[in-house]
């Protein structure tokens, strides 16, 4: 049987010895305390960066983000009540999305060893649990959306009408959140053309080549709209439009490592703080954030780029040891459709020309490619075989320093943290 072929839902379960039922119980409970104690330090750091992107509204006209900054009126509390509920928001998607695919890959196609293993290990890839705590920016809805894509493409009969009419949906959806954060079309392009590669190549030649064109063009142009006709040069009416407030941002106080442990506080005024930090950024245009992120420098910069390569390699190399699938294979299915995978390559240039933490773009790339080649995995032949001891040491000792040092939380050395 061709081993790229997945075999049925009827597959036989891969019965676990009780002594390693015994190890997965505790390991589960370990990553439960891991998450508990990983949440309670996310709780007790500074908000404000990310309450940021909920502050521009469409008051003064359209302006990207504007969509985002219309939430906090629509929530029935105080103003920075609302910001503090949104914060959490992308966080709780993102994780909801990741369950899901843990669950797809962990029962899929029937129970298997090596099937829980990749499971288990969704939440301590560098795209999971605490990239979702310290990463909590709105394009994690666009993240999440792209799983729920991914993993209906996976499981679904794969029907031409299905993979078009879930391609639309999931373009049209991604329109409202380009207009949340505009960099979401570009950052997960690559993904949507893997999925549709990887899991619609048995579809009918028009339906293969119209779902890329209805997952992405609806967002591009979406994005298009904001770069060409969103309002810049307005920070100073955005300044005067922003509400005062006190807020705790330790980092401002410069606090020593002590300080830090014992909840260390020191307030400023939330306008004071987004009128300098935040706000002249929205006076930029495109060339002006090009020559920002030249002037980082090449060193940071390259820096950033070895890193996030060795982010991907992690994550890529994780999911081929732990389910024995070669990622050749899917390496193979992704080279069936240069085009569309050079595209949706192509299309994050710009994120990378206008933002600097280019590591994290490296954790949205492998969040992209890791999605799919999980779904893939899970579904081959190899993830169906009982695991050996070789793949048993692999999943504990690497999801053990993936617990302990969590890479995908570094954004990059080129970035910019606003006091």
């Amino acid at each position: 049987m061709d081993p790229s072929i997945s075999p049925n839902g009827a597959a036989a379960k891969t019965l676990i010895g009780g002594r390693r039922q015994r190890f997965y119980v505790v390991w589960a409970c370990l990553l439960t305390v891991w998450i508990a104690v990983i949440g309670a330090i996310a709780a007790t750091m500074p908000d404000l960066y990310f309450y940021s992107y909920y502050s521009v509204d469409y008051s003064l006209g359209f302006i990207r983000r504007g969509l985002a900054g219309e939430l906090p009126g629509a929530l029935p509390w105080d103003y920075f009540t609302d910001l503090e509920i949104l914060r959490w928001v992308p966080t709780v998607l993102y994780s909801l999305a990741l369950i899901t695919v843990a669950v797809t890959v962990g029962r899929r196609n029937g129970t298997s060893e090596r099937r829980l293993m990749l499971a288990l290990s969704v939440p301590l890839l560098p795209f999971g649990f605490v990239f979702a705590l310290f990463s909590a920016r709105p394009d994690l809805v666009g993240a999440a959306s792209l799983a729920v894509f991914a993993t209906v493409l996976a499981t679904s009969l794969r029907s031409s009408r299905t993979v078009l009419v879930v391609s639309a949906i999931y373009g049209l959806l991604n329109v409202p959140l380009t207009l949340i954060h505009e960099a979401t079309p570009f950052l997960f392009s690559l993904g949507a053309v893997a999925v549709i590669a990887t899991f619609a190549r048995h579809c009918s030649p028009t339906a293969q080549r119209l779902s890329p064109a209805l997952a992405l063009a609806p967002g591009l142009l979406a994005g298009l709209a904001v770069a060409m006709f969103g309002r810049r040069g307005l920070s100073a009416e955005l300044c005067t439009m922003t509400p005062s407030g006190s807020i705790n941002n330790p980092l401002a106080g410069r606090p020593t490592f002590d300080q830090l442990l014992h909840g260390f506080e020191f307030n400023i005024d939330y306008r004071d703080w987004i009128c300098e930090f935040i706000y002249p950024y929205f006076d930029q245009g495109f060339g002006d954030a090009v020559r920002f992120v030249a002037g980082r420098g090449v060193l940071p910069l390259l820096s950033s780029v070895l890193f996030g390569l060795f982010v991907f390699a992690v994550t890529m190399g994780a999911v081929s040891t732990i389910s024995g699938v070669p990622l050749a294979r899917f390496g193979r299915l992704l080279r069936q459709r240069p085009w569309w995978v050079l595209a949706g390559s192509v299309l994050l240039v710009p994120v990378f020309l206008t933002g600097v933490d280019w590591t994290r773009w490296w954790v949205v790339i492998s969040y992209n490619l890791g999605l799919v080649y999980l779904l893939f995995a899970s579904s081959q032949l190899e993830a169906a075989m009982p695991a050996t001891r070789c793949n048993l040491r692999v999943f504990a000792a690497g999801t053990a320093l993936l617990a302990i040092f969590p890479i995908g939380l570094i954004p990059g050395f080129a970035g910019v943290i606003p006091w």
